[in-house]
C-alpha cells in the first residue's frame, strides 16, 4: 500500500498544478475499497488533496466503505478527516445473497455498520442494494428494502445484478451454476422497490437512486449534468467537456509510470455526436430530463430538430413528458430507457 499511496499523492500534486485556480465541488474516494487503507494512509492522501486543491464551501466528501471495515473509531476518524458522507456497500441483508456475491461481510455486520456510522456522527449515509440476484424471491427483496428503511439512511442506490463477460458470475452462468432472473421478476422487484421507497418519503430522482427529504448525491449529479470531473488513481476516468481520459488499470504499471514520469493513461477527443449521446444518456437518467434549448445551444439546431421529432412517439405513449421546458422519461418507464435512447440517438 505504501508505494500505491505515494504514487497517488504524486498524481494529486500533478493534477493540482494543471487544475490551479479551479475550486472543486465534491471529493469521492471510492471505486474500490478505500476503507482498507490505514488511518495514516488516508491522512496522507487527504493532506495532499488539501495542499494541492481547493474546495467550495459546504463541499460533499464521500468515502466508500465495506461493512466489515467499520468500527466506531474508524467512523470518527473519517469525520475528523473531513468526510461528511458515507457510502456503504450493503448489497443484501440475506446471508445466501451475500455468499452468492462473494461478499466478505454478513447480514449482522451490514446492519451494524449503518448504525455505527450514525452513532459516529454521520447524518448523510447512503447504501447500495442489489436486486435480480438468482434465487432471490420477491418477498426476500421486500425484506431487504424494509430493513434498509428501518435504518438511519438518507440515500439509497439499487442496482440490478449484471453478468459482465469475464467475471466469475458469467463463468458460473455458462457452467449452469447460476441462472439469470426473468424479465418479469426484474420488473416486479423494481416496481416493488419504487412503491415502497416512494411511500416512505424517498424521492426517485435518478434511475437507480432515491433520496430522503431532497437529499441527492451531489457528486453523481455532476456526472449526470455533464460537468467536468477529475479522476485520480488506477483506472480513474476524467472529463473536461470535450475530452475523456483514463488511467491504466494495472496497479503495478501505475506505480511504475508515476515514479518514472511516464504517461499513465489515454485520451479521446469526443465528436459532437458522441457528446450529444452522452448528454442524453446522463440527463435522461434523472427526473429533470433533457433540455431542447441546451441541445440547440451546444450541438446546433439540427440536433434539436432530430431530438424533438423523435420524442413525439414517446410523448404520445406517455413514456415521456414535458415538464418545465424539459423532456423527461417518466420514472415508471425508466426500465425502457435503453429503448428510448436508441430512438433518440443520431444515426
Amino acid at each position: 500500500m505504501d508505494p500505491f499511496v505515494d504514487a497517488l499523492v504524486e498524481e494529486i500534486r500533478q493534477k493540482g498544478e494543471s487544475n490551479a485556480g479551479r475550486s472543486l465541488e465534491t471529493f469521492y474516494l471510492g471505486g474500490g475499497t478505500p476503507s482498507l487503507l490505514s488511518g495514516p494512509h488516508l491522512e496522507k492522501i487527504i493532506n495532499a488533496i488539501h495542499k494541492h486543491h481547493t474546495f467550495q464551501e459546504n463541499s460533499e466528501w464521500t468515502i466508500e466503505c465495506n461493512p466489515e471495515d467499520l468500527d466506531i473509531s474508524t467512523v470518527k476518524n473519517l469525520g475528523i478527516l473531513g468526510f461528511n458522507r458515507l457510502s456503504i456497500g450493503i448489497q443484501s441483508f440475506h446471508e445466501r445473497d451475500l455468499e452468492i456475491m462473494r461478499r466478505s461481510h454478513n447480514a449482522a455486520q451490514a446492519e451494524a455498520s449503518v448504525r455505527l456510522a450514525s452513532s459516529g456522527g454521520f447524518e448523510n449515509i447512503t447504501m447500495d442494494l442489489i436486486y435480480g440476484i438468482p434465487g432471490q424471491s420477491l418477498g426476500e427483496w421486500e425484506e431487504n428494502i424494509e430493513k434498509a428503511l428501518s435504518l438511519p439512511v438518507s440515500h439509497l442506490s439499487a442496482y440490478h445484478l449484471t453478468f459482465e463477460p469475464g467475471t466469475v458470475f458469467d463463468h458460473w452462468r455458462k457452467k449452469g451454476r447460476l441462472f439469470t432472473v426473468t424479465e418479469d421478476e426484474s420488473v416486479d422487484q423494481y416496481t416493488r422497490l419504487r412503491k415502497k421507497l416512494l411511500s416512505a418519503g424517498f424521492d426517485h430522482y435518478e434511475l437507480s437512486n432515491f433520496g430522503r427529504k431532497g437529499i441527492v448525491s451531489k457528486h453523481n449529479m455532476l456526472y449526470w449534468s455533464g460537468a467536468a470531473y477529475m479522476g485520480l488513481g488506477p483506472s480513474a476516468h476524467s472529463y473536461d467537456g470535450e475530452r475523456r481520459s483514463w488511467n491504466i488499470s494495472s496497479l503495478k504499471e501505475y506505480i511504475r509510470g508515476i515514479a518514472n514520469g511516464e504517461e499513465i493513461g489515454e485520451t479521446e477527443h469526443l465528436t459532437s455526436k458522441e457528446l450529444y449521446h452522452d448528454y442524453l444518456i446522463t440527463s435522461l437518467r434523472t427526473k429533470w430530463g433533457a433540455d431542447p434549448a441546451h441541445i440547440e445551444e451546444v450541438f446546433g439546431p439540427g440536433y434539436r430538430m432530430h431530438f424533438e421529432k423523435q420524442v413525439q412517439a414517446f410523448l404520445k405513449k406517455g413514456s415521456m413528458s414535458l415538464r418545465g421546458g424539459k423532456l423527461c422519461i417518466e420514472p415508471g418507464q425508466w426500465l425502457i430507457t435503453d429503448h428510448i435512447l436508441r430512438a433518440l440517438f443520431m444515426d
